[in-house]
């Protein structure tokens, strides 16, 4: 794991620990607690300090749980658990991968739901014990929707419960009624915007702050640098403001100044003291200002916003952004990778919307990128877009269409790259071996070039499914797709039309996957309801 994903770097101050000062009288109350919130707010160490409060404030042998999407995640979780627990005298164990001894006696579990249930079922985990369960990314846990009503079913009414989600919809709202009676939520500018299906124009509504994420520390650096290059340049002259975390404001600076950028005082009364080669960066850099620009660098809220406002890393709260939009003509931000969804919370407290900050083209491969822009205006102007429309409407709602028609060309353009060694044959190459041109056999399907009569024999022949929710539940097409993909290894491409009607659903299903997809679907909940699946008495 990379260590900058986990841990703050050296030299560099973590961000500010926003939910858990918003929330440390709740913990202590043992109160229930509903977050719109994600990487960033200080989620994990809120996760360590309820979960220490309830052990120790429960009976000897107590347990908490951490239900988290994946691995991956619930790995960075624990790491920022442990330093907490273990001054405690609590261990946290990630789970899988951890011995089974560990995991029977091990207060604090972090790791996916579905390994939890079967630790609980097979009695190396006492439900019994669970004092504190958390169900971190609500939205992200959706494939495992069964396992997780389980883990919450075995878990109690004694337990407390806390759940999390990066997007607020009618799921998490119903999670809430139904698991978390009278819980804390936070925070109220998430809880006061409009519910999902309403207008989503004025949930996005404000200006506009452009955002550019990077893994690394190195990275973000060198992306600030290259964004001030650009606002600082020759004939820019413009001034900026580049606000920070207090402990890592000298480090930006110096950073900056060895990236040949001048950078004034935080007063911007004085240019910044450097030696050597920063000396010497320093002076070219003005110069190539041509003295009209000044760039300043300060703590969050301690240095003025300029015409061009940037925030380095993830602010502490929404009052730093809406401080900038309100002073300065444009905002900027660089981000963690694993901060941006935070980022986005944030700005939209602050009434604010996050755009994507563009990123600078390669000339070499321009050519090659508007051919794919053409044929893409193609398929705009030529094919039935109706049917990807209806199977993309979840993945829109949550991403946006901009990051979702990014992801989607990324998949097409690899997926037309040639295998490593392969390559397209020239005219006059002659087939391998001893074949000769013409001694092709009827059923050397890779001899002959693919017709449209060819890609018509590929389509699916569609198997009709029952699904016993419908309008009066609320269910809509989006609730279907994510259904089926989560609960089965069914593709976007095999599912067809989307019938609903007042009680149930028919679906269909390309036939060879329709009987996995009744296993799949027969017993689970959409829209909170338990549903019955079963091929329509209509079909073979």
């Amino acid at each position: 794991m990379n260590q900058d994903q986990s841990e703050p770097a050296a030299g560099m101050a973590p961000p500010r620990l926003e939910a858990l000062e918003a929330l440390s009288g709740a913990i202590e109350r043992g109160r229930h607690l509903a977050l719109i919130a994600a990487e960033g707010a200080g989620l994990a160490p809120l996760y360590a300090a309820a979960a220490l409060r309830d052990l120790a404030a429960g009976e000897a042998g107590g347990r908490a749980f951490v239900l988290t999407a994946t691995a991956d995640r619930a790995r960075r979780c624990a790491a920022r658990m442990h330093a907490a627990a273990r001054d405690a005298g609590y261990e946290v164990v990630v789970v899988p991968g951890a011995a089974g001894g560990a995991v029977g006696r091990a207060p604090i579990l972090v790791g996916p739901p579905a390994v939890l249930l079967e630790g609980v079922r097979k009695g190396d985990i006492p439900a019994a014990a669970l004092c504190s369960l958390v169900l971190d990314d609500v939205r992200a846990l959706e494939p495992a929707r069964a396992a997780v009503e389980a883990v919450v079913q075995a878990s109690g009414e004694g337990a407390r419960r806390i759940a999390t989600t990066h997007a607020r919809d009618a799921a998490f709202d119903e999670l809430i009624e139904r698991w978390l009676p009278r819980a804390r939520r936070w925070p109220k500018e998430l809880f006061a915007e409009a519910r999902a299906g309403e207008s989503e124009a004025g949930r996005v509504a404000g200006t506009a702050v452009a955002v550019a994420s990077r893994a690394t520390r190195e990275g973000r650096l060198a992306r600030l640098a290259e964004l001030l290059r650009d606002l600082t340049g020759v004939g820019a002259a413009a001034s900026v403001s580049v606000e920070t975390a207090p402990d890592a404001v000298a480090d930006v600076q110096a950073a900056l100044s060895l990236a040949g950028l001048h950078v004034a005082r935080a007063e911007g009364a004085e240019a910044a003291e450097t030696d050597g080669s920063a000396g010497e960066a320093n002076g070219s850099a003005g110069e190539a200002n041509d003295g009209g620009a000044a760039l300043r660098v300060g703590a969050w809220g301690e240095v003025d916003p300029a015409a061009h406002a940037v925030a380095f890393e993830l602010p502490p709260g929404p009052e730093p952004l809406a401080r900038a939009a309100a002073a300065a003509e444009r905002c900027y931000a660089i981000v963690d990778s694993l901060h941006e969804r935070q980022f986005e919370l944030t700005a939209l407290r602050a009434g604010l919307r996050a755009a994507p900050l563009a990123e600078p083209a390669d000339p070499a491969l321009m050519d090659d990128v508007a051919a794919f822009r053409a044929r893409v205006a193609g398929a705009l102007e030529q094919q039935d877009l109706a049917a990807g429309a209806l199977l993309l409407a979840p993945l829109i709602r949550e991403h946006g269409s901009a990051r979702v028609a990014a992801a989607l060309a990324g998949l097409l353009r690899a997926a037309e790259r040639p295998a490593p060694g392969a390559r397209e044959a020239a005219p006059g190459d002659a087939p391998s071996g001893d074949a000769r041109p013409g001694d092709a056999r009827p059923g050397d399907t890779a001899a002959a070039p693919p017709d449209r009569s060819a890609r018509r024999a590929t389509r699916p022949t569609w198997t009709k499914v029952f699904v016993g929710v419908g309008k009066r539940d609320g269910a809509g097409p989006g609730d279907l797709v994510g259904a089926i993909t989560g609960e089965t290894s069914v593709a976007g491409g095999q599912i067809g039309r989307i019938d609903i009607r007042q009680n149930f659903t028919l679906v269909d299903i390309d036939s060879l996957a329709a009987d996995a997809v009744v296993r799949g679907l027969d017993g689970s909940r959409i829209k909170g309801r338990q549903v019955v699946a079963r091929l329509d008495r209509g079909a073979r």
